[in-house]
């Protein structure tokens, strides 16, 4: 009687300790997302609980039925660890007949005629494999050395409990880091799109705008951006943010002259519920959403110069009331600006205060009009083809030549918008400068070289030495006179000279006209 209630105790602590040690197990899992650091636990307990001298996880891609990771651990006191060559024949053996198994000699059960040195110190194993529902996603390999203890039926249903509760763990570890690598390439791939390598052009000035950029990006310091309407002044401000340590924080986006001036308070500092007529909830302002990130300030002139005040205090002091609220806000926020206005003049006429101002401008960054960087056309129009067609257009040569030498008075977002048209109702793979006419963009352009192609041929052909300026002048007058059909004041001003100018001129070279028209 004694003697069984001494193996009842002793079956009652080691069925506590295999419970202790699975809790300890799940703890471990539950609190960590790295695959490794998983598949580390599930090996040291089933080292434990099923007294393995080694063990080997091997996680198969079910797709492919290929290896996708392996961990191996041996115990201090076994001499070797398991062959490589071995783990990959047992998961083999299990895709073929996916249940536990426990044999004597691994080296048999896998077929391994010639086993390594490694492998020969290998004898009793047991192979369990793991489930992702009915996914076959890896195998757990525990192995002893010859001569060495046989996995029973409590080491078997030990390693199925292990086994059920790691593969849950090992997919949700997987997932995570398969989420992370999908963000931090998604974050890289962002960077690339919006850092300062996305402000496209070789020329000086971009690229000194670049340099200064990659200066400011890792700093704190307050930017003021400077630039025409469709210069890229948002995009140089996301590259700023996106190249700083706050890229992973919120960036947020105000256009200043957007924003009716009665609401502006509000929309940059919030209110609460019943602040003013049609408050009807509470409302964050921007710099509140902004917290720990950038904001940026676009058309900053148009700030009313009464909230200016208010808009350098939390510069300096990065705290602020919502409307109707006495409780104090504290934020960091990163501002950067920017401004197609000259904000000195703006200082001068009194309608932007100068404390601001200087306080805006601790960086200044010129971003130059297109007109300043003609250069940087082409490159600027194949990019942005290469986007809108995803590569499937070109431009050619005379293309090219024909957009660098028209007047982009909206600059890079005009060109953008036309290379856009030009993408959408241009059908060939290569855009030439007449389709590009075609579609309506570079008359003006086209205009003017017909005319110095024809006036360069007038000037090749006219070896005989006459006067082309007259000829030419008494040709301009005819052509006036047939268009205002024979009227001498309305080709006058189609010419844009005066009307006796004009008789003048028709009475020089002997043209026909009714002097009363």
């Amino acid at each position: 009687m004694g003697t069984k209630s001494s193996g009842e105790a002793a079956g009652l602590e080691s069925r506590i300790r295999e419970l202790e040690e699975l809790n300890s197990l799940a703890q471990k899992l539950g609190s960590t997302l790295k695959v490794q650091d998983t598949l580390s636990a599930i090996a040291e307990s089933c080292q434990r609980l099923c007294r393995a001298e080694r063990v080997a996880l091997l996680l198969i891609d079910p797709s492919s039925g290929q290896e996708a990771q392996t961990l191996i651990r041996r115990s201090e006191e076994a001499q070797g660890g398991i062959d490589h060559v071995v783990n990959l024949l047992a998961a083999q053996k299990i895709m073929q007949d996916p249940k536990t198994v426990a044999t004597d000699d691994i080296t048999a059960f896998v077929g391994l005629d010639r086993p390594s040195d490694q492998a020969r110190f290998l004898g009793p194993a047991m192979v369990v494999p793991l489930f992702a529902g009915d996914k076959l996603i890896g195998i757990i390999n525990l192995v002893n050395s010859k001569g060495g203890e046989r996995f029973d039926a409590d080491a078997e249903r030990l390693g199925s409990l292990i086994a059920t509760l790691a593969a849950q763990y090992i997919q949700r570890a997987k997932l995570h880091e398969a989420l992370f690598q999908d963000t931090v390439r998604l974050k890289e791939i962002l960077r690339e799109r919006v850092g300062p390598g996305s402000l496209l052009g070789e020329s000086p000035l971009m690229k000194e705008g670049r340099e200064k950029i990659d200066s400011v990006a890792e700093s704190t310091l307050t930017v003021l951006l400077v630039g025409e309407t469709g210069t890229g002044k948002e995009l140089a401000a996301h590259a700023i943010h996106f190249s700083s340590p706050r890229a992973d924080k919120p960036f947020i986006a105000v256009n200043c002259a957007a924003i009716p001036q009665e609401l502006f308070e509000s929309e940059l500092f919030g209110h609460e519920r019943g602040a003013f007529t049609g408050a009807g909830t509470r409302f964050r302002g921007k710099f509140e959403l902004a917290d720990q990130g950038t904001l940026f300030l676009d058309e900053i002139s148009s700030l009313p110069v009464e909230l200016q005040p208010k808009l350098l205090r939390v510069i300096e002091q990065q705290r602020f009331y919502r409307v109707g609220s006495e409780v104090e806000i504290r934020v960091d926020v990163r501002l950067v600006a920017a401004t197609s206005r000259d904000l000195e003049s703006a200082v001068e006429e009194g309608t932007f205060r100068p404390e601001l101002y200087h306080r805006l401008s601790v960086v200044p960054i010129l971003l130059p009009p297109l007109r300043q960087r003609l250069e940087d056309i082409p490159l600027l129009a194949q990019t942005f083809l290469r986007d809108c067609s995803r590569g499937a257009k070109v431009f050619t040569p005379d293309a090219l030549d024909l957009l660098a030498r028209v007047s982009w008075k909206g600059n890079v977002r005009e060109l953008k918008n036309a290379v856009e048209r030009i993408s959408i109702f241009v059908r060939s793979g290569t855009v030439s400068a007449l389709q590009i006419q075609q579609v309506g963009i570079g008359s003006e352009v086209a205009v003017g070289s017909l005319l110095r192609a024809e006036l360069l041929r007038l000037l090749d052909a006219n070896d005989d030495g006459g006067n082309l300026v007259e000829s030419m002048d008494r040709h301009l007058v005819q052509l006036a006179l047939e268009k205002a059909q024979g009227n001498v004041s309305q080709a006058a001003r189609l010419l844009g000279i005066d009307r006796h100018a004009l008789q003048r001129r028709i009475e020089k070279h002997g043209l026909d006209f009714d002097p009363t028209s």
